[in-house]
């Protein structure tokens, strides 16, 4: 049986009592993570995988809430003496920066012990992943540092993506990071469970929206220690999904 697991929770401002995002697609065969910040491998490792199960890691984007765990995973996988390969799909500009960092960490390629493939992630794109097709959808969440970079000389794309995964006949999409609620019109349906970023999306815009994509379940995550929970209950005058705050180590059946 696939299952989704949320592996953390948190937003941009770090929680003392849970992970920054990241979240693990558990396959049964194999395990894809989906962003990995702060505390993503401890509550990896507190769901009983090993790191050396992970085949392929996708990056949504390089902001550090999302990405800030990613060495420490790679050294975990070294540790394992595994021989087994590693993706990481990522936005093109984080490529050099990321193997600096393993390099930094002295994570070198010719000391590890498995192969390190990176890829440009490709928008539309759809990606075999085991049983999985995940295709990759750009937001908007990054405009506005991509014209601060231009504007003071810094080459950053500012790529974001969201993922659309099917499995068994089921769909999910993670978000990621939202420019706005509209961003929520570039992701393909059918969809039957939406995880979305809470601290970029106006909920009063989420609920009829998806009343209107008939989706059957909306899990809110990345948001704010002091979220206010009682906003959940606004969506029973909208839609009759399902509607929950995500929590790390929550699981959610795929297939």
């Amino acid at each position: 049986m696939a299952q989704f697991l949320i592996l953390g929770t948190s937003a941009g401002w770090a929680s003392a009592q849970r992970a920054s995002s990241s979240y693990l697609l558990d396959l049964g065969e194999q395990g894809v993570l989906f962003d990995i910040g702060d505390g993503a491998t401890r509550n990896f490792l507190a769901a009983q995988h090993a790191p050396e199960w992970v085949t392929d890691i996708f990056i949504s984007h390089t902001d550090s809430d999302h990405t800030c765990g990613l060495g420490y995973f790679v050294q975990q996988r070294h540790l394992s003496e595994t021989t087994d390969p590693l993706a990481i799909h990522c936005p093109a500009d984080a490529i050099p920066v990321f193997r600096a960092m393993l390099d930094l960490g002295h994570l070198f390629a010719e000391r590890i012990k498995f192969p390190i493939r990176f890829s440009p992630i490709k928008s539309g794109h759809r990606y075999a992943v085991g049983r999985a097709r995940i295709s990759a959808h750009p937001t908007s969440h990054c405009a506005r540092i991509r014209e601060f970079a231009a504007d003071h000389g810094y080459s950053n794309a500012g790529e974001c993506f969201g993922f659309r995964i099917e499995v068994g006949g089921r769909t999910l999409v993670y978000t990621a990071d939202l420019g706005s609620t509209d961003d929520l019109d570039i992701f393909p349906r059918p969809i039957d469970t939406l995880i979305v970023d809470a601290a970029h999306v106006a909920l009063d815009r989420l609920w009829p929206w998806a009343a209107e994509q008939n989706l059957s379940r909306i899990v809110l995550t990345h948001y704010k220690d002091d979220f206010d929970i009682s906003r959940l209950h606004e969506s029973k005058k909208y839609t009759a999904a399902e509607v929950t705050l995500a929590t790390d180590g929550m699981r959610l059946p795929l297939t």
